[in-house]
């Protein structure tokens, strides 16, 4: 049995490759036959090539536009899509837009013998519009890094620390952390942020430039791209965690920052709602609301007591990443049933 991870280059920060990173990680750890396959270019000599050399393909989501002109191809190959997004669902998207790419996803996922879901939305939405496919869900693990038994450090300034982990980019809500903290310039308070700058160049020159309009620049600090290990400490040293994003099929940061028993403010897309109880643990508003978004942040940057009532009540756990590979072998094997069969 040979399994191929056909996936674009992991160097890129995002949530897919961390993912698929990990999950390869552990497929070498348990010395399980998933391969991974860096893709440039598909084309039907390179699909040929792959289907004599293994027993099952597994396409990354992020193909969707060069599957699509393969899908008669695929519908005879032995092939898996692991479905990080559905690009329809990002509601920043014009409705024209929505529909393209739901017409793309669905003529690809069509093809596919299973997909694999990486977030519960995306898993829904897949099994709404294709009831008698063969759909999984396999969650995002937890990194070793980040332990539910570190204690906060704090820092030598009296300023809140408030922390968000994401890429730059306009679904993730950084114009609305903006506006809320625009709001709250009476209170003392800093924001980090950490993730890619590079992916949309006009969005972080936009971002940066309404930074500057709002006279906040003197209270971000931008950390960069970090590895898990380096976030991990980040989250220690913070006192609040923040995601205004528009859509997310799971949200790993999300998930990072409660194992790590940070207060939490966040917006009520991908597994929020399994991560976060509404004023136990965080905040959950609706994506888009910046008066809410402003006035739970302004709650847990104001009132120490509250913060550690959320910390103490922190308790979710999540799936460390063997516990993810052994869900994803187990579909893996299903999938090659349905080839066989």
């Amino acid at each position: 049995m040979k399994i191929a991870l056909l996936h674009p280059s992991l160097g890129e920060t995002s949530g897919g490759n961390l993912y698929n990173r990990n999950i390869l990680h552990q497929a070498r750890l348990c010395c399980f036959p998933l391969h991974s396959v860096t893709v440039s270019a598909i084309d039907r000599e390179r699909l040929a090539e792959w289907r004599k050399n293994y027993d099952l393909l597994i396409w990354d989501s992020l193909f969707w536009q060069e599957l699509l002109g393969m899908v008669e191809t695929l519908k005879k190959s032995p092939c898996c899509l692991l479905c990080h997004y559905l690009p329809s669902l990002n509601p920043l998207a014009a409705a024209c837009e929505q529909a393209v790419w739901r017409d793309i996803e669905d003529r690809v996922i069509d093809s596919m013998r299973l997909v694999i879901a990486t977030g519960q939305v995306v898993f829904d939405e897949i099994q709404k519009r294709f009831p008698s496919k063969s759909v999984g869900l396999c969650e995002p693990g937890i990194g070793e890094a980040f332990k539910p038994d570190l204690l906060p450090t704090k820092a030598n300034d009296s300023s809140v620390r408030v922390l968000s982990v994401a890429n730059l980019l306009p679904e993730k809500g950084y114009l609305a952390v903006l506006q809320a903290l625009a709001g709250l310039t009476e209170l003392t308070w800093r924001w980090h942020f950490c993730g890619s700058d590079t992916v949309d160049a006009d969005f972080t020159e936009r971002f940066w430039r309404v930074a500057g309009e709002l006279n906040l620049l003197d209270r971000i600090r931008y950390e960069g791209v970090l590895a898990s290990e380096q976030i991990a400490e980040l989250m220690q040293v913070s006192d609040v965690f923040v995601s205004a994003s528009h859509y997310e099929s799971y949200g790993i940061a999300l998930a990072e920052a409660a194992v790590m028993r940070l207060p939490i403010v966040c917006s009520d897309t991908g597994a929020a709602g399994q991560i976060v109880q509404h004023d136990v643990n965080g905040f959950l508003f609706a994506a888009g609301d910046v008066d809410t978004l402003r006035a739970d942040m302004a709650r847990l940057i104001s009132e120490a007591e509250l913060r550690r009532s959320f910390r103490d009540r922190q308790c979710f756990q999540g799936w460390s990443w063997r516990q993810s590979f052994m869900i994803l072998d187990r579909l893996c094997k299903e999938a090659l049933c349905l080839t066989i069969q």
